[in-house]
């Protein structure tokens, strides 16, 4: 993107797709109905997994937690040519990079990686994950979200985690 325009959910992977992208990052704040629940957490493409996986796609993706059931099924077929390990792959070091950078300066909680159905990530012909970088319902971490230095801290543990994941695909690609 060039602009602080919104794209439909459906629209941005395409976007990645004509443009050859090498992989696809959605970046997001999360928000929870507690205000003391905080921490970053990175997902990829599967089915849902847990309940919670299932609200929070459902979330993200607009519609009724009931109809991500539906979703599930047409995922299954969808995951026959997607990228799942790859993405996999690429959550766990952008989840693991990222809080190890920010951790060095401030206290965050690792909510790990997750796999989810989110509308965002399908169709992504390149590894693609969507990065939940807090919770605008916690005070601090609002307050955090606002501050240019944790920004950059977030940001510079995100290309860390790529990076690794890029030395591991060209490790592999050398063998």
């Amino acid at each position: 993107r060039t602009t602080d325009v919104f794209i439909p959910l459906d629209k941005r992977t395409s976007m990645a797709n004509a443009q050859k992208a090498d992989l696809f990052l959605s970046i997001h704040c999360n928000a929870n109905r507690s205000r003391s629940v905080n921490g970053l957490e990175t997902y990829s493409l599967n089915l849902a997994k847990s309940d919670a996986a299932v609200r929070i796609a459902a979330r993200e993706n607009a519609v009724d937690p009931r109809s991500i059931s539906d979703l599930q099924f047409i995922l299954t077929d969808l995951m026959v040519n997607s990228k799942i390990k790859e993405s996999r792959d690429l959550a766990s070091d952008v989840q693991g990079k990222t809080i190890h950078r920010v951790s060095r300066k401030y206290p965050i909680k690792n909510h790990g990686t997750r796999e989810a159905p989110f509308y965002v990530l399908m169709g992504a012909r390149m590894p693609s994950v969507l990065v939940e970088l807090g919770y605008l319902t916690n005070k601090t971490e609002a307050s955090r979200l606002k501050s240019s230095t944790y920004l950059e801290h977030l940001a510079n543990g995100i290309v860390d985690g790529i990076l690794a994941y890029k030395g591991k695909i060209e490790r592999y690609a050398m063998k």
